[in-house]
């Protein structure tokens, strides 16, 4: 199945480095900042009920889920309108988030795995998030980087796929997509025509009937001999 690979995608978030305590970290960078600098939003909000209402708008705004950036700095704007603040905090608020985003610790499987395949293979990463390859330091394994807010669609659909096939000039049958999601990398690359290589790190039952994955690891040390 995986012999006339040519080009390897991998997703970022929770496939390189857990995902959830970067984000926590960041947030709680931000909320400092915002606590010294916009203090009229920490004394009414704590953290959590930031998060809570970012999740409402996300609700209200589907159209803004291949794009977080433009939705946290439309969460800064709703906020100085509710407090009837000045807005000219907000790009240094999101600048402080951004840095303190791509401050990630990679599991420990990544660095031999990606050193061991990118000999071998034309490597791309794929995200739905606003990590910066070259700021979290995994640029130099990646011939390019593309995410959902450049193609302006999510993961979950063929788009992003389609464009590093066309970039790298190679069939769909030729690309392999390793990630943890289910719908955003396993479907999403499926429907592209792409195979897909679901990383289920925690033994997770698999949960989607519409399609399945070629093939289930749980380490990233398995893919190179999957993959042979």
């Amino acid at each position: 199945m995986f012999q006339k690979i040519k080009v390897l995608s991998f997703d970022l978030d929770d496939t390189l480095w857990p995902c959830l305590p970067t984000i926590l970290k960041a947030e709680q960078t931000l909320y400092q900042w915002l606590s010294d600098h916009v203090p009229e939003v920490t004394q009414k909000y704590s953290m959590q009920q930031l998060r809570d209402k970012r999740r409402v708008l996300l609700d209200a705004t589907p159209e803004l889920s291949h794009n977080l950036t433009k939705l946290r700095l439309h969460s800064f704007d709703q906020l100085a309108d509710e407090l009837g603040i000045r807005n000219d905090w907000i790009e240094s608020a999101f600048e402080t988030f951004y840095e303190a985003r791509q401050h990630v610790t990679l599991f420990d499987d990544v660095q031999p795995v990606l050193d061991n395949l990118s000999d071998r293979y034309s490597l791309v990463s794929l995200t739905n998030g606003n990590a910066n390859t070259i700021k979290t330091g995994v640029d130099h394994w990646f011939d390019f980087s593309l995410n959902s807010e450049i193609i302006g669609k999510m993961k979950s659909e063929p788009d992003i796929y389609q464009q590093v096939q066309k970039l790298t000039n190679v069939q769909a049958c030729q690309m392999v997509h390793i990630g943890d999601d289910p719908v955003n990398d396993i479907s999403g690359a499926k429907s592209a025509g792409a195979l897909a290589i679901w990383l289920n790190r925690d033994n997770k039952p698999w949960n989607l009937d519409s399609c399945e994955p070629d093939a289930t690891i749980a380490s990233l040390y398995e893919l190179p001999a999957l993959l042979r």
